[in-house]
């Protein structure tokens, strides 16, 4: 991970500390409430089969944590969001899935929640398909996993036709087109569509348009590893920019160690208001 502020790198480590208080209902104590850090919130990824019947649903687990003693009390929007047009073969809201949004709550609990989407079956060989589940508009939590993957793998007689040696067939490699950062925290995330017991690698820039008004440094190469079981690869960073002022990141994963690339670059926007 890195972070960019003033145009300058710097590396923070998180800690969690003890405090004591008094107590009040639900074992947390004045002090903690007070020092509690907003709950995490982190969407993963989803690799199913289409199926061949009406629907299949896909389940995006979309998880919390808190240090211990504190709660989880606020609430983020989730949307669907189209494969990026540079995907080997994009899956499309009303054709591939239907489309949904909402928004999720907590108010004190911890227990991961899923977003359902369903995928319309078919019986017409094709490629792997990819579409998004997205997070933001964070109130009272902090979004650190935005973007959540669903690969709808193909099942159909005669298969996608190319050979299964090949990359393009035993495991691809995106990220979502478009994303939005609020109060000045980025992500971007290239996800990977199966996990492997091997650790895997990709390279991530910032591009030089956009932003050098405001001090933007460009990363040039950042080399971000995948460990055993893991299918994402998460740069996180802050920028600086100017109350109510808009300024666009654009970010690009490339050289992934294993997978045949699908879209690999994200334009991020930073909305500071």
């Amino acid at each position: 991970m890195f972070w960019w502020r003033s145009g300058k790198a710097a590396a923070r480590l998180l800690a969690v500390a003890a405090v004591v208080g008094f107590a009040l209902p639900g074992g947390v104590t004045s002090a903690t409430a007070a020092a509690c850090a907003p709950a995490a919130v982190d969407v993963g990824d989803v690799t199913r089969a289409e199926g061949t019947g009406a629907t299949t649903v896909f389940r995006f687990p979309v998880s919390v944590v808190v240090a211990a003693g504190c709660q989880a009390s606020g609430s983020v929007r989730f949307r669907t969001v189209d494969g990026a047009s540079a995907d080997r073969d994009p899956a499309r809201a009303g054709s591939d899935y239907a489309a949904t949004s909402g928004v999720l709550t907590w108010q004190g609990e911890t227990a991961t929640k899923y977003v359902t989407v369903a995928v319309a079956g078919d019986a017409v060989p094709e490629l792997t398909e990819v579409f998004w589940v997205s997070l933001d508009l964070p109130t009272g939590v902090v979004v650190t996993g935005r973007s959540g993957a669903g690969w709808i793998t193909d099942d159909d007689a005669g298969g996608t036709g190319c050979d299964p040696n090949d990359a393009g067939c035993s495991g691809e490699v995106s990220t979502e087109g478009t994303g939005v950062c609020w109060r000045d925290v980025c992500s971007a995330s290239a996800h990977f569509r199966d996990a492997t017991p091997d650790t895997r690698t990709v390279h991530v820039r910032t591009l030089d348009s956009g932003g050098t008004q405001l001090g933007y440094v460009p990363v040039k190469d950042l080399v971000l590893t995948v460990p055993p079981g893991a299918r994402r690869a998460v740069v996180r960073f802050t920028i600086t920019a100017a109350p109510g002022q808009q300024m666009r990141v654009p970010v690009e994963f490339f050289a992934p160690s294993s997978g045949s690339p699908g879209n690999l670059r994200t334009v991020l926007t930073l909305v500071t208001s």
